[in-house]
């Protein structure tokens, strides 16, 4: 519908610079994991507004109807909605426990009360995240007891909940992430929210990291900070010159040495999203709180090494030719070291190791994967024992996935549907994720987190994108798996999806047919709050069937799509797509992961 299209343009004008403002080769640009500070400051509206309170003698439907536009207070504030309510209603309101943005609304009278019907409604929760439309299109609806009170109608049961129209949403809210650790605490996980730009900013992004992770996610993240640390004086404030004063609670002084390093990292990464933060201050009773041997302000942009796209991970570009791994350095194509560089083992499909020590093959019959290291020397000599087979007698393997924990992911498309196996210290173990296994799954893709798995499941009439959490222990082997979320495609529910691939560690690139004959590169976040029917991007159709896309979360990765005659195109900053400078007929391109 054209209204719940226009509820998204703040979404599609992310996803425009995830997918084409920041593809190009390192010179270009880097993707962010976070929301872009330029954009923010662009996209702001051009003034604050302060409503009207009630107004003396106003008649019940001007009384609902002025509750309704006072919600829209910029900066977000609800003091002037609270005057609509009774005074019991008012000490009782607590409208930050959910955020409902419709599309079109209408008051009717209905006796003692006004019927408030919200048409084109998507819901979120407490702290921002993304419920979607819960009402399965049928809208909400709100009848608002009225009574007297010092002679004026005043609304005596408000509905937890800031009801906004979808022109301020768009204005006034930005997608930002909470921040937490994988089970292991290798690597930080990002968990999307969406939030009122301005100076409550940081204030709601850090109460909503102090809550910590979702139970139902409890499996598949952590946090360092301590349970019932609080802000201690209600607010995170931001100086001039950029630093975010943090007063916590006397539990973060439970920590110290490496926890709570990790603690002050989730702090940095969640507060240098908020255009101007610098430096942070966390301070208990006055008293800054620094690891030991720090002193000052600490830099937000520290950390690096518990990036969500992994910085140390690999960004070459790897490929089979001739039935050999290659790997390009520059504009030179090279042989890697070791078995699968000297053999012609007849490899179909490949996947290296985010370290790019450790290779996986699949024969080209698709029922054989084998694991051999790339030997770090050119000289050393390879020899048949450096490969083991992993897994024989498989029916059709998708190309393989490789996790953060070194771990193999392997999906075989048998004719009763997909079934799973992870690898560990070289033993497989099949695994059952319900929505995914024993379905017709086209393609697969592991977050680098390792905590989402995401994949696209064939259908008679369309191809469905979803996801679902792994539950891991400490030491990362797979628990279990959280209920299988499809993610929403809007208008292009009938067509293909052909492959996919993590755009960044909050997103999908996904290659879809939008017509026979051609190709079309569309972003997901990974929240739902993106349907392909509303994404518009500057990226051209692809005059060609497409069959693999090529990318990776890493800042600066470029994005690839691959075709039939195993020829590679590039996605430029333009929008554009350019022969890509790799020669054709490399079979299997990818990236680490």
């Amino acid at each position: 519908m054209k209204t719940r299209r226009s509820l998204l343009v703040l979404v599609v004008g992310s996803l425009i610079l995830l997918l084409v403002g920041c593809v190009s080769l390192p010179q270009g640009g880097g993707v962010r994991t976070g929301p872009d500070p330029e954009q923010h400051e662009q996209s702001d509206a051009p003034f604050d507004y302060d409503p009207e309170g009630p107004r003396p003698g106003a008649a019940r439907v001007d009384v609902v109807g002025g509750y309704l536009l006072a919600m829209q207070a910029t900066p977000l504030s609800t003091a002037v909605a609270r005057e609509f309510l009774t005074e019991r209603a008012s000490t009782g309101w607590v409208p930050e426990k959910s955020t409902v943005v419709y599309g079109t609304q209408s008051l009717e009278r209905r006796g003692r009360a006004v019927r408030v019907d919200l048409a084109d409604t998507v819901r979120l929760g407490g702290r921002g995240e993304w419920l979607g439309d819960t009402t399965g299109g049928r809208g909400v609806q709100h009848d608002l007891r009225m009574v007297r009170e010092r002679g004026e109608w005043r609304i005596s049961d408000p509905p937890d909940a800031l009801i906004v129209p979808q022109e301020y949403f768009e204005t006034r809210f930005a997608q930002y992430f909470l921040y937490f650790l994988d089970r292991s605490a290798q690597i930080l996980v990002p968990e999307p929210v969406y939030l009122p730009r301005g100076e409550q900013t940081p204030t709601l992004l850090v109460r909503g990291l102090l809550r910590g992770p979702d139970e139902e996610v409890l499996g598949a993240t952590r946090t360092f900070i301590p349970d019932r640390t609080a802000l201690d004086d209600l607010s995170v404030l931001v100086s001039d010159n950029g630093t975010a004063a943090v007063p916590l609670s006397q539990q973060i002084l439970d920590l110290d040495g490496t926890d709570l390093d990790m603690a002050l990292g989730q702090l940095a990464w969640t507060l240098r999203q908020v255009p101007g933060v610098e430096t942070m201050q966390v301070s208990v009773d006055g008293s800054p709180l620094n690891p030991p041997g720090e002193g000052g302000d600490q830099d937000v942009q520290g950390w690096p090494e518990l990036d969500p796209s992994v910085n140390w991970a690999s960004q070459s570009l790897f490929g089979i030719r001739d039935g050999r791994v290659v790997t390009l350095v520059g504009d030179q194509e090279r042989r890697i070291a070791g078995f699968f560089g000297t053999e012609d083992s007849g490899l179909r499909s490949i996947a290296v190791d985010l370290a790019g020590e450790r290779v996986a093959g699949v024969t080209d019959n698709s029922s054989k994967v084998l694991v051999a290291p790339r030997a770090r020397e050119a000289g050393q000599l390879p020899n048949a024992s450096n490969a083991n087979v992993v897994l024989a007698g498989a029916t059709n393997l998708l190309p393989p996935v490789w996790d953060i924990y070194g771990q193999l992911w392997l999906v075989d498309r048998e004719r009763g549907g997909a079934n799973l196996a992870v690898v560990r210290s070289g033993v497989p173990t099949e695994l059952d994720v319900p929505g995914i296994t024993d379905q017709n799954v086209r393609a697969f893709e592991l977050s680098r987190d390792g905590t989402r798995l995401a994949a696209v499941v064939a259908g008679r009439q369309r191809d469905r994108l979803v996801v679902a959490r792994v539950m891991r222990s400490d030491g990362g082997k797979v628990r279990g798996f959280s209920p299988v979320t499809r993610l929403p495609v809007g208008s292009l529910e009938g067509d293909e999806i052909r492959d996919l691939a993590w755009r960044t560690p909050a997103s999908l690139a996904l290659l879809t047919r939008p017509s026979p004959g051609e190709s079309q590169v569309i972003v997901a976040l990974i929240d739902g709050s993106s349907t392909l029917g509303e994404v518009a991007t500057d990226a051209e159709v692809f005059p060609d069937k497409a069959v693999r896309i090529v990318t990776s979360p890493a800042s600066g990765a470029p994005v690839y799509v691959g075709t039939t005659n195993r020829q590679l195109f590039e996605l430029g900053a333009s929008g554009r797509w350019t022969v890509a400078s790799v020669d054709s007929g490399l079979r299997s391109p990818t990236f680490v992961g």
